[in-house]
């Protein structure tokens, strides 16, 4: 079984993997690949933060947002800028976590790297309360409202862009995924319930 998890900041996501992978008894990936692969492929862990998800300065950024095409900026794996040729490591690995692992895997386009695998049920959580989010981010990670509130905003357009550039499909987008669930309206529990109801079923 393999759960990938897509989502909004600040809408519980990783906390949502988290408690889904102790309660499933499966194995839990979300910074643990990026340290996995900065030891296996002797690649400075910073640098990998860096390009996670995130960093809108990077070329893949600049690049979803233009419009120049990946076809037309790349023309073999010798060619590829240091971001893509980690992106390509990246999902090598998450290919090979799983085969080898029952696993929750957070973001990192995962629902698209697996898609061909029959044994992976792909989430997305979202908020359609703005307020919730925002709470979230208070409570749990100690930020105050005015930075939450931009953190949010900067990380959800750098993961859509993101999301994009390297599948050329819309993040949180019906058809990359079997559930995608409103946590404000839910509530965190119960969604994790949900999710475990549907993966005893399906599998």
């Amino acid at each position: 079984m393999v759960i990938t998890i897509g989502r909004e900041y600040g809408s519980g996501g990783k906390y949502i993997g988290e408690r889904l992978a102790k309660e499933l008894n499966l194995k839990f990936y979300d910074k643990e690949i990026l340290e996995r692969l900065s030891k296996e492929e002797n690649i400075d862990l910073k640098l990998l933060e860096n390009t996670d998800e995130s960093n809108k300065n990077s070329f893949w950024y600049t690049l979803a947002m233009s419009s120049m095409s990946y076809s037309d900026s790349v023309n073999s794996l010798t060619d590829l800028p240091m971001n893509d040729k980690y992106f390509i490591q990246v999902s090598r690995l998450i290919e090979k976590i799983a085969k080898e692992d029952n696993c929750v895997i957070i973001g990192r386009c995962s629902n698209i790297i697996l898609k061909d695998n029959p044994n992976v049920i792909n989430v997305f959580v979202y908020s359609s309360d703005v307020e919730f989010k925002i709470k979230r981010k208070v409570e749990f990670a100690n930020l105050d409202e005015n930075k939450a509130i931009k953190l949010m905003q900067k990380k959800d357009k750098e993961r859509a862009a993101y999301y994009h550039y390297y599948t050329n499909e819309k993040w949180g987008a019906r058809s990359g995924y079997d559930l995608l669930i409103d946590t404000s309206k839910l509530g965190i529990e119960n969604t994790i319930d949900i999710i475990k109801q549907y993966a005893m079923k399906k599998m």
